[in-house]
C-alpha cells in the first residue's frame, strides 16, 4: 500500500456507471489511447464505461464475459487530501481516503508521500 496526495480539485461527472459481475456479458468497442488498457463496454441495459480490458473473456460475435467484478466509482478529491492507493490498474489507483470512502483516482492526480 501507498500513501499519496491529491495535487488537485476532481469530480466526476459519470452519473450511471458500468458495474460489472462476474459472468455479466458485455460487447467492446475501441481501447482508450490515452489509458491503454482500457476498453469501452456496454452491457446489455445499455450502461456504457471503461473497464480493464484483463477482466474482460471472449465469448465470440463481439460479445465478452466478465471473470471478475468491477467497481467503477470514481472517488472526488479536494486538493491536499491524503489517499492510501489500495491496488493500481493501468494508471489508474483504487484509493481509500481519510474518511474511508474508496475509489479510482487517476496517477495524474497523485503526488507520492513514500
Amino acid at each position: 500500500m501507498s500513501t499519496y496526495v491529491a495535487n488537485a480539485d476532481y469530480e466526476d461527472k459519470d452519473g450511471d456507471p458500468l458495474f460489472l459481475q462476474p459472468g455479466d456479458e458485455v460487447t467492446t468497442g475501441v481501447c482508450d489511447p490515452t489509458w491503454p488498457g482500457w476498453v469501452w463496454a456496454e452491457n446489455r441495459d445499455g450502461k456504457k464505461g471503461y473497464v480493464p480490458e484483463e477482466i474482460l473473456e471472449p465469448l465470440g460475435e463481439g460479445r465478452f464475459s466478465a471473470i471478475a467484478a468491477f467497481d467503477p466509482t470514481v472517488l472526488t478529491l479536494k486538493r491536499g487530501d491524503v489517499l492510501d492507493s489500495l491496488r493500481q490498474i493501468h494508471r489508474w489507483h483504487w484509493c481509500r481516503n481519510q474518511h474511508g470512502h474508496e475509489g479510482w483516482v487517476a496517477d495524474y492526480l497523485l503526488k507520492s508521500l513514500d
